[in-house]
């Protein structure tokens, strides 16, 4: 006999999933309207300033790849030594005791498919060992559909791999989309649900790649921790997520590196810099 209570709850559930999609649907003329005008101003934006290459540090040479969207192109910081990919390069030497000569290939509203179509084609024939990537907002924001997501990032993971086969490669989490200034509602609220079910994807996806790592970036966000642009963080924000990355990075780099210096723990968006 079938379980009342089981039944009863399988109706609401089904009944609320019915009610959000109506929602949804409501508002999509409206939402469509936000998402593009977003991405409109996201395309606007421009990198930071400076050479996408450079060495730091002192020791055996350690080689990183960034690829993805525009925290990879630095936007958010005013010059390329100050983004998110240099920092992470300058922890990395720091933890590791490496010289880091890194590479980062970052274009500017790129979803995962662009990314993958666009960007691998240019890069250096000889491997890499540590490779980060990120992309996945653009993907939420273009209300792209989650299966080509999963199918795309997938695909891209796995030309990373064929490119630098003992790469460690290090995938940015998507971040809590909904807290940052730039989104209003309604698309604040169905981008927040969507975040979060992309980064799931994404994180199911990577396990099914060896020597990856998806890296989690949540945050309690404040005005401050972003730059104009309402979307982007500022310098000091991408400082902070660089220890995030590179603690997390620097953990699978010295599994496979003898010398690798011991690895301090990780910090804290909120942390003070």
């Amino acid at each position: 006999m079938d379980d009342p209570a089981a039944e009863r709850r399988s109706l609401g559930q089904l009944g609320r999933q019915l009610v959000g999609r109506a929602v949804v649907y409501a508002l999509f003329p409206v939402l469509l309207s936000q998402a593009f005008a977003l991405r409109r101003h996201a395309l606007s934006l421009v990198p930071a300033a400076g050479p996408p290459v450079g060495r730091i540090g002192r020791g055996t040479p350690l080689r990183l790849l960034a690829v993805g969207d525009s925290i990879i192109a630095g936007v958010g910081a005013r010059r390329i030594g100050r983004s998110t990919v240099a920092q992470v390069a300058r922890f990395m030497s720091g933890r590791l005791g490496r010289e880091i000569h890194w590479h980062a290939s970052g274009i500017i509203g790129a979803s995962a498919r662009r990314v993958r179509c666009d960007t691998l084609r240019r890069l250096p024939t000889e491997p890499f060992d540590a490779i980060l990537l990120s992309v996945g907002v653009n993907d939420v924001l273009k209300l792209e559909r989650k299966r080509r997501f999963r199918r795309q990032l997938l695909k891209l993971v796995r030309e990373l791999r064929r490119h630098s086969p003992d790469a460690v490669i290090g995938y940015i989490g998507l971040p809590p989309l909904d807290t940052f200034p730039r989104l209003r509602r309604p698309l604040r609220w169905i981008v927040g649900r969507r975040v979060r079910h992309f980064d799931a994807i994404a994180r199911d996806t990577l396990a099914r790649v060896p020597n990856t790592v998806h890296i989690p970036v949540q945050f309690s966000a404040r005005p401050d921790m972003f730059s104009q642009d309402g979307l982007h963080p500022t310098e000091a924000s991408q400082r902070r997520l660089a220890k995030i990355i590179a603690g997390t990075l620097v953990a699978k780099v010295a599994e496979r590196l003898p010398e690798a210096m011991s690895v301090p723990p990780t910090h804290s968006m909120t942390e003070t810099p």
